[in-house]
């Protein structure tokens, strides 16, 4: 993988345990190596099945495996980065189940930075079912919670959930002037970010699509234009339906374009 990154002239990939954490240090430490030695960057998803909102004590330890095994792996790659879904409130109150995930946050922070994982970022990603915990503004009160918590803004997601959202350079600054206010310039600055034209229905995502696709949307040109007009320097992640190199690609020169 890092080799076809260079191949295709593109900087970073995301490595996901979505099933699960199941990966040998040694195998971990070699295809790190090889990252490093291509000067290409590594992430992690950590698994799907991760509920931090969760009232059961024996779920919520085993989410705290399935976090910590995650950043392990995420060390032995030499990354820096391991995305979370957050969570669902199931049978809860939205306010209730968000402030359990709130408190389970506070114990990862606190267990974080007491196994020593002081210099890896947890990205909390928004969610793109309206039944999930995600919202951007739930996001952002979840990384207030520690300096190593920064968002994972999936756009397509935001897109998905509010049905339709994004459109131009304007729509896009609304969501990044609220990032700058609520998570401050350093964060929204190296903020992780996952990207695809996602179909929605009246309940939110439905699927991944293409950049083909001109039904659903977001567009990405006027999310480049963004983040070179504010300057950030964003770790960017395409997410389309099976075209992910040709579409990461085509951002990647957008914004390259626009940041001249």
């Amino acid at each position: 993988m890092p080799q076809w990154l260079a191949d295709h002239d593109l900087d970073c990939f995301e490595y996901s345990f979505g099933r699960g954490v199941r990966i040998q240090q040694s195998t971990a430490e070699g295809i790190g190596a090889e990252f490093t030695r291509l000067g290409k960057e590594i992430s992690v998803h950590a698994p799907y099945f991760i509920n931090l909102a969760t009232q059961e004590e024996e779920k919520a330890e085993n989410n705290h495996r399935y976090i910590f095994d995650s950043l392990a792996a995420l060390t032995w790659f030499g990354g820096k980065r391991c995305v979370v879904h957050p969570g669902s409130p199931l049978k809860l109150d939205r306010g209730a189940a968000m402030d359990i995930l709130m408190r389970r946050l506070e114990e990862v922070a606190r267990l974080k930075h007491e196994y020593g994982y002081d210099d890896t970022y947890l990205c909390l990603e928004t969610m793109g079912k309206q039944a999930q915990i995600g919202t951007l503004d739930e996001v952002i009160r979840m990384c207030s919670l520690d300096k190593t918590f920064i968002p994972c803004v999936d756009f397509g997601h935001l897109n998905a959930r509010d049905l339709g959202v994004f459109f131009t350079k304007d729509d896009y600054k609304r969501a990044i002037d609220r990032l700058l206010e609520g998570v401050g310039e350093e964060k929204t600055n190296i903020m992780h970010v996952h990207f695809s034209k996602i179909e929605y229905s009246a309940k939110g995502e439905v699927r991944h699509l293409t950049f083909d696709d001109e039904k659903y949307g977001p567009p990405y040109e006027p999310l480049m234009e963004v983040f070179a007009e504010y300057k950030l320097q964003p770790y960017v992640i395409c997410e389309s339906a099976g075209t992910q190199t040709r579409d990461a690609s085509l951002m990647r020169r957008c914004y390259y374009a626009v940041k001249r």
